[in-house]
């Protein structure tokens, strides 16, 4: 057989052309991030979807225009992470490129913050929703991620806890990679995927990021203060703040 028919298996970040090729490479990453996120906990069989894709009303696209989020139960607390984030890019020349925005978010609670009510009703997945949509249009938080160490961001979120807004009703989030009970990537057939979890911050908190001189370095300080706390990387909205000195 001539060197030029053997078949050339695609290397990790190399692309593929074709309907079939891209379907193949959506599916071995979903298999690996569905393999990944069953290690975390007990993983809902249905996913969290919007009825009506906010891509078609003017939201950002994501990579394989799917958008969804997974339910995963830990022993006390209950994890929601993106699902699509990382999924092949598709233009439209039917181009796929693995790995998608190279990165998921989660967000992770005790079950005392849900009430018993469903998950999607719930504050906290109000939050994992707009940081998810805020990763996809960005585009490049991996690489915020990769050089500052963790990313700060300021959301409208709906019925949120009392105390949790600042004074211009908005709640800090801080995303950090690796947590002590999070693993901060998991593997695919194409490469590591970044795993970031979203904390939520105390309104003094994101005070304290804004009124920094080296922002980055305050992100980091307080990334490492919540780490060592009784609650690290949980997102509770009753804590002390915890400011870095």
């Amino acid at each position: 057989m001539p060197d030029n028919d053997i078949p050339q298996v695609p290397q990790p970040d190399d692309a593929v052309v074709g309907k079939e090729a891209g379907a193949q490479m959506l599916a071995a990453a979903c298999a690996a991030r569905d393999a990944f996120y069953a290690t975390l906990g007990t993983v809902d069989a249905d996913v969290l979807a919007p009825l009506v894709n906010p891509a078609f009303m003017g939201g950002p696209r994501w990579p394989s225009l799917r958008q969804a989020w997974r339910v995963i139960r830990r022993a006390d607390s209950i994890l929601i992470a993106s699902d699509g984030l990382s999924d092949p890019f598709e233009d439209d020349d039917d181009v796929f490129v693995p790995r998608g925005h190279l990165l998921e978010v989660c967000i992770e609670a005790p079950l005392a913050a849900f009430d018993g009510d469903a998950v999607q009703a719930s504050w906290l997945f109000d939050v994992i929703y707009q940081v998810s949509q805020n990763v996809a249009d960005h585009g490049s938080i991996d690489l915020l991620v990769q050089r500052h160490g963790s990313v700060s961001m300021v959301l409208d979120v709906q019925d949120a806890p009392a105390g949790l807004e600042d004074e211009d009703e908005q709640v800090g989030v801080l995303l950090a990679q690796g947590a002590a009970t999070l693993p901060p990537a998991f593997a695919t057939p194409y490469g590591e995927v970044l795993l970031l979890a979203v904390t939520v911050l105390q309104p003094a908190e994101l005070a304290h990021i804004g009124a920094a001189e080296d922002k980055a370095q305050s992100r980091r300080d307080l990334a490492a203060a919540l780490a060592a706390s009784p609650t690290g990387h949980l997102s509770v909205a009753r804590r002390p703040a915890l400011i870095p000195r």
